[in-house]
């Protein structure tokens, strides 16, 4: 997918390299030369020289070729030869292997906005329950509160339960639950990983 944005033109893979050289534990060189690759896979020329590198770039070719060589045993590039319709071999590159691992970064990126996310819910919650309870949680409550994140309730759902609770004056833990639990929609099929990290974030939060 990702190389598929960068070939037509949605992504700017060249800015990325940039941004994220730390992450990727790249060199100034060796961006100098992915951006070179990436130049030509936006051209679709995916036959490589050194020769070709160097006219990309401000390396000489043997500087282009041991940069390159780099790159491969660092697994950020692939080469392979392909047989060209007049019967001879030509050696192409591939950078799957580097767009794999931008992927990877992004897809941390996301599962650690989406645990930034969780945690602040989790923390409005209680500390929302605990204002308008006036009170301070109890370990069967914080139960509870950690058994709605875990089904896959909404923190819009708890807000909205905990607004009922005033507005009846049962301001206690049972009570949202049952309000909460009287809407019957919620997803009980969320993973055994995400329970335990949401058991984990209540716990850590008291």
């Amino acid at each position: 997918m990702f190389k598929k944005l960068v070939e037509e033109g949605y992504l700017n893979a060249h800015k990325i390299l940039l941004k994220e050289q730390t992450r990727l534990n790249i060199s100034p060189d060796e961006i100098i030369i992915l951006s070179a690759l990436i130049t030509l896979l936006e051209r679709k020329k995916m036959t490589v020289s050194m020769q070709s590198l160097a006219k990309l770039t401000t390396l000489n070719s043997a500087k282009v070729g041991e940069v390159f060589n780099h790159l491969i045993e660092s697994g950020l590039v692939q080469t392979e030869l392909e047989l060209k319709s007049d019967g001879k071999e030509k050696e192409v590159f591939s950078l799957n292997p580097l767009f794999s691992k931008i992927e990877q970064l992004f897809k941390q990126d996301l599962v650690q906005a989406d645990m930034v996310k969780q945690t602040n819910d989790v923390t409005y919650i209680i500390s929302k329950m605990e204002s308008v309870f006036n009170k301070s949680l109890t370990p069967f409550e914080l139960e509870i509160v950690k058994e709605w994140f875990s089904e896959g309730f909404t923190k819009s759902q708890m807000d909205q339960a905990i607004e009922v609770c005033i507005n009846h004056n049962r301001k206690t833990a049972n009570y949202m639950d049952r309000v909460i639990r009287s809407n019957d929609v919620y997803d009980s099929n969320l993973d055994e990983e995400k329970k335990q990290t949401i058991h984990k974030l209540i716990r850590g939060i008291r």
